[in-house]
């Protein structure tokens, strides 16, 4: 509904100092590996279209078309994305599908933006 991934990890996990070096690191090669995607699509579709056995054809269209709706990217913790997350669990809420309604900037962890800034 709002567009957004959100990519989860435990407290647990962020509180540890070498787990949280990991998932900056992993952060960073998530954010590259989407960066060569999105630059080169042709390539992308034919390795991942020989991957999953699909025709390349097919499998680049729908690329090119879903890079057209909206880029993949990697993008530090902001205010519109949790208020976008918000309207998500609002609407959840008033639909009957969650039970109580729920404050979801509880649930992000901005400590990686710095690293997502840096990583290119």
């Amino acid at each position: 509904m709002s567009g957004n991934f959100v990519i989860i990890a435990s407290p647990n996990a962020i509180a540890d100092p070498q787990k949280k070096v990991a998932i900056a690191d992993f952060l960073c090669r998530l954010q590259k590996s989407q960066t060569w995607r999105e630059s080169n699509l042709k390539q992308w579709s034919k390795n991942y279209a020989t991957t999953i056995d699909v025709d390349e054809g097919i499998v680049y269209q729908d690329a090119k078309q879903g890079q057209q709706q909206r880029r993949q990217e990697l993008l530090p913790v902001s205010d519109a994305a949790i208020a976008s997350e918000q309207k998500v669990a609002d609407t959840f809420f008033q639909a009957g599908v969650i039970p109580r309604k729920v404050d979801v900037k509880q649930l992000w962890d901005s400590s990686f933006n710095e690293d997502i800034a840096k990583c290119q």
